[in-house]
């Protein structure tokens, strides 16, 4: 039987779960960010996929890594899956060298989308007043575009290579079952380190890396999670969408992912309130220097 301090300690962490619930649910500000970010990355996700598989294909001529990653947005998009790679296949090869330019425009109208709301929406956490001027909300959004790109093919890379070894296997099950943990362990391990250069460079303020690299690593974990669940329900939720059932479906997995960066991002600005969130070593100075 649990004592009574366990109980209380328990019930207290209980408690404190109470103004993240009001922060995501409650807080109308927070759908907001969420829906301007879903909608955002719809424009910029399939012509970023274009250019990842346009370096793989044209320029670095990895056949292996361009299948690899058609492999990953098959194992990760919501729904129709088929139609999304073979219409990735079609337009690379239809566009050829030409779809990089064009797809970049995109990617970048996309990141221009993306970075304002969520520079906001974090700046707002971290009880930063004054946002970034547009220009240089802009350029930090470039950077950070062109690091999780970067991170994006670094990892897919991490990937191939590990697909490489497990195809030397001799059973298919076995080849089967390691390809699905080596896809989902290098997603998840890109997300933790996207998710944590967002939350320390993004905000307008210095931010310690003892604070936000817990939330991070929480976040990545957190939404592989959202997306399989997810992944379940949609096939109920999207048919009356007809036409638009793979951009709606996309639209709401990116909005419901979105509610778990905010959240961790809450999570971080507010460690003193979750100490289960510091493994890291931390000043108890409010400071958030290094």
């Amino acid at each position: 039987m649990l004592d009574k301090d366990l109980w209380r300690r328990l019930l207290r962490e209980v408690k404190n779960l109470i103004p993240l619930f009001r922060y995501l649910i409650l807080q109308t500000e927070t759908h907001a960010f969420c829906l301007a970010l879903a909608g955002a990355a719809l424009l910029g996700f399939f012509p970023a996929c274009l250019v990842m598989l346009a370096v793989f294909k044209n320029i670095l001529k990895w056949q292996g890594a361009y299948d690899v990653l058609l492999s990953t947005l098959q194992a990760y998009f919501p729904v129709d899956q088929d139609f999304i790679v073979r219409n990735l296949r079609a337009r690379l090869a239809l566009m050829g060298r030409n779809s990089e330019f064009g797809s970049l425009l995109w990617v970048l109208l996309g990141a221009a989308g993306v970075f304002i709301p969520l520079e906001t929406a974090l700046n707002r956490l971290w009880g930063v007043r004054d946002d970034r001027p547009y220009w240089l909300n802009q350029i930090v959004g470039f950077a950070l575009t062109v690091v999780c790109t970067l991170l994006g093919l670094l990892f897919v890379s991490i990937s191939t290579a590990f697909h490489e070894i497990v195809n030397q296997l001799p059973s298919n099950i076995v080849r089967s079952a390691l390809r699905f943990v080596v896809i989902h362990s290098t997603m998840t391990g890109l997300f933790m380190v996207s998710i944590f250069a967002l939350f320390k460079y993004l905000p307008n303020k210095k931010i310690s890396t003892r604070q936000v690299l817990p939330a991070a690593i929480l976040a990545g974990i957190m939404v592989e999670i959202v997306r399989a669940l997810f992944a379940r329900m949609v096939p109920d939720l999207i048919p009356t969408q007809g036409p638009f059932a793979n951009s709606v479906a996309f639209l709401l997995l990116i909005y419901f992912e979105t509610f778990v960066l905010l959240g961790c991002g809450f999570l971080a600005s507010h460690n003193d309130r979750y100490p289960w969130m510091g493994f890291l070593p931390r000043k108890r100075s409010a400071s958030t220097s290094e």
